[in-house]
């Protein structure tokens, strides 16, 4: 037999690790886009617009929240406003538009890609949603960009041509790494 007000204690955790799992989802959200304002792989228009998306994201919540709790309704629009929001934030830092890299600084900010994309694959590989064979596939086309990168810099540096040819390398590499965590759909 169940205690009385057990249900609501129940409720009341349930409740909790919604608003948590929420608040983690916003945050790496936030984070994603200050990584592509880092790396300028988002322009200050798009970083601005995607932003004011999660604005609204956390203003909806609020709403949600206003009566105490978010019914499974609310629940279910907020969380596909978060995955909209995060395709929105994964095709505006990989459609192309960046901002400019100084000469200087294309070696490094391939290179912080790289380093980046690899973790990508090892935490895929950690949670389960990238496959040994999808790993050493992903592997490869980082090793091919990698390559690319040395064929750039024997002259001691990356001109804006070979700049613009990694970058692109990269994105289609990153696209990859997206697709095959993701080949299951999009967690929520």
């Amino acid at each position: 037999m169940r205690a009385i007000g057990s249900s609501s204690v129940g409720s009341s955790a349930a409740s909790h690790a919604q608003r948590s799992s929420f608040a983690t989802r916003q945050g790496n959200q936030a984070n994603r886009i200050q990584k592509g304002i880092a790396d300028g792989s988002l322009t200050s228009e798009e970083a601005s617009g995607l932003k004011a998306k999660q604005a609204q994201i956390a203003e909806a919540k609020d709403r949600a929240m206003a009566d105490g709790k978010i019914d499974k309704k609310e629940r279910k629009e907020l969380r596909k406003m978060q995955r909209e929001a995060s395709r929105d934030i994964f095709e505006q830092r990989h459609n192309g538009s960046e901002a400019p890299v100084a000469p200087e600084q294309r070696g490094s900010n391939i290179e912080g890609h790289q380093t980046g994309q690899r973790n990508r694959i090892q935490k895929g590989i950690g949670d389960g949603s990238v496959s040994a064979g999808e790993a050493g596939s992903l592997m490869e086309q980082q090793t091919r960009v990698a390559e690319a990168k040395g064929k750039a810099m024997a002259d001691g540096t990356i001109d804006e041509a070979e700049y613009n040819q990694l970058r692109q390398l990269q994105r289609e590499a990153s696209i990859s790494i997206f697709n095959a965590r993701h080949n299951d759909g999009i967690r929520v």
